[in-house]
Parts: structure tokens; C-alpha cells; sequence
């Protein structure tokens, strides 16, 4: 599987402003510096997996959301990427309790 950086910067920057973020402030929320941003956009620099993990932190995502195309995703529905997207904003105690609800509905259903 090949990734393309500025594919995969495309989507970080929509997302920023999606979010009304400048560069300066995904820069500050994800402790990626400034410079590296700019270097990925302007000179087309390959990030490492290290500033894919960081920015997808500042989102709220998995780094995986950011690697890979939509058609990667192959047979994922729309529900079960809506689903996937609120996974990762919810907080480590929201994770658990969604688990535990989940795990009681199949628990009935068995």
C-alpha cells in the first residue's frame, strides 16, 4: 500500500479548516512544530509516523483515518464510520462505558 504525504496533508488541512484552525494552533494542539508543517505542505516532505500519531491526537482521530482513502476503508459502512469517528473524541471513561453498554446488547442477544 502506498501512502501519498500531500494526499494525506490535504485531508489534515480540510480538517483544520473545517475546524478554523490556523496552522499555528494545529501545530500548538498537536506539539508538531510549525516548521514541519510547512515543510510537509510547501516542499512536499514525507511526515513520519510519529507526526501522523500527533496530529491525529489533535483531531481526536486514529492516525489510521489520515493513512489511509476513503476506498481503503473497502466494505466499512457509513455507520460504521460515523461510528469509528465518535470513538475517537470520546474520553477514556466515555470508551469504557460504550464498551460495557455494547457488551451487554450482545450479551442479550446470544
Amino acid at each position: 500500500m502506498y501512502f501519498d504525504s500531500k494526499e494525506i496533508y490535504g485531508k489534515i488541512d480540510k480538517m483544520r479548516l473545517d475546524r478554523g484552525w490556523s496552522i499555528y494552533r494545529l501545530a500548538e494542539l498537536s506539539g508538531v512544530s510549525e516548521n514541519t508543517l510547512y515543510s510537509w505542505r510547501d516542499r512536499g516532505s514525507s511526515p513520519t509516523l510519529y507526526v501522523i500519531e500527533r496530529i491525529a491526537d489533535a483531531f481526536g482521530i486514529s492516525p489510521v483515518y489520515l493513512l489511509l482513502k476513503d476506498e481503503d476503508f473497502g466494505r466499512i459502512g457509513r455507520e460504521e464510520k460515523e461510528l469509528a469517528e465518535c470513538w475517537y473524541g470520546l474520553t477514556a471513561e466515555q470508551k469504557t462505558a460504550l464498551l460495557e453498554m455494547l457488551r451487554s446488547f450482545k450479551r442479550e442477544t446470544d
